[in-house]
């Protein structure tokens, strides 16, 4: 294939190219998807009422997980409030904030790499057909018949990727919710 007169591209290694890179792409932001998944599935682990009413008067750390962040948290707002203030307003304000950085620090990064790839794999369709449309030799060849199953193959891994991300942020969100409210029953 030639450019304008500018350079020329070998067309079959320009398909092979592209599909590595395409699929090099999705797979290397599906992997690092899954990992920011685990990391927050350690983050909300499961624990009990029992060890929540025992450390909620304690400083927080880095090493509490969303439960017993938010026990730590109501408590010291209830304590730390100069006026009588409603429990429930208290409960639903410790809710908002967890979800909200549970969320910012975890699953909207999650919901970003499954939306960077759909656009990874439309590059991977473009390419395939940019082999197919500008090479001038037989239409039926071999050559044509890669270029296609190129940008079939990399559009379908990185809808794959992205349904699973998004499946996972599904997941996570119910995860976190029941985790907040576990921490939230805390005895106050």
């Amino acid at each position: 294939m030639e450019f304008f007169g500018l350079f020329t591209i070998d067309p079959q290694s320009f398909n092979v190219w592209s599909l590595r890179i395409s699929m090099s792409l999705t797979t290397t932001i599906f992997v690092l998807g899954c990992i920011m998944a685990v990391r927050a599935i350690l983050y909300t682990r499961n624990v009990d009422s029992a060890h929540l009413d025992q450390i909620k008067g304690k400083d927080a750390s880095s090493d509490d997980g969303l439960a017993e962040t938010v026990a730590k948290m109501l408590w010291s707002t209830s304590k730390n409030e100069a006026q009588e203030t409603p429990v429930v307003f208290l409960r639903d304000a410790t809710r908002q904030v967890a979800e909200n950085t549970y969320e910012s620090r975890y699953v909207n990064r999650i919901y970003m790499m499954a939306n960077i790839l759909p656009p990874i794999g439309l590059w991977g369709t473009v390419a395939g057909m940019i082999v197919i449309f500008l090479y001038t030799g037989d239409v039926g060849n071999a050559l044509n018949k890669g270029a296609i199953g190129t940008k079939l193959w990399s559009t379908f891994l990185a809808l794959m990727y992205y349904v699973l991300l998004e499946s996972i942020c599904l997941f996570l969100t119910m995860r976190s919710r029941k985790c907040i409210d576990r921490g939230l029953s805390v005895k106050l």
